[in-house]
């Protein structure tokens, strides 16, 4: 089984959001590490794996912009926002992993809070899986291959690569 740390930056005015979310606990297998700024910072966001921005009461467009800018590949960015407020985000919507109407009661906090929990460990899941069955594939010199309803080939195995002299993504095309 792995472990993942995982490393959260909270930037935004200090609120409950945030205090409720460190004190919940994380799933097994996972750790949880929180730095702060009450504005955005590009160096903290580069080190994240998920950044909590709360947008409220600031230059939305503005924040986003250094956040998607300074954060790293993969990182997550999940805001706290009005309802009123997301007609300003336009075209920066799809760097957006979830927006969090707020204001929020602490047990919807608590909620949204682990089901994206969940929803991380799921992902976590299915990256292992699929590592594992590369590697069981690969391990062997048979030739192995899935294919779709209509013979399309889905995934093949190296020995397979080599039988037929192509490479996988020839394959899949």
């Amino acid at each position: 089984m792995y472990h993942c740390r995982i490393q959260f930056y909270l930037t935004g005015h200090k609120n409950s959001v945030f205090e409720i979310i460190k004190a919940m606990p994380p799933l097994e297998h996972f750790t949880h590490e929180f730095i702060e700024s009450e504005g955005p910072r590009e160096d903290m966001a580069a080190n994240a794996d998920v950044i909590l921005a709360d947008v409220q009461n600031v230059d939305i467009r503005e924040n986003l912009q250094m956040l998607i800018s300074g954060r790293k590949k993969g990182a997550e960015l999940i805001l706290l926002a009005s309802g009123s407020r997301i007609h300003l985000l336009g075209d920066m919507l799809s760097e957006i992993r979830d927006i969090w109407i707020t204001p929020m009661s602490n047990d919807e906090v608590r909620f949204r809070f682990l089901r994206w929990q969940q929803t991380y460990k799921e992902r976590k899941d299915h990256w292992q899986t699929s590592h594992f069955l590369e590697a069981a594939i690969n391990g062997t010199p048979d030739l192995i291959w899935y294919k779709d309803k209509n013979g399309i080939h889905e995934k093949v195995n190296d020995s397979f690569c080599k039988t037929v002299n192509k490479t996988k993504e020839h394959i899949r095309l």
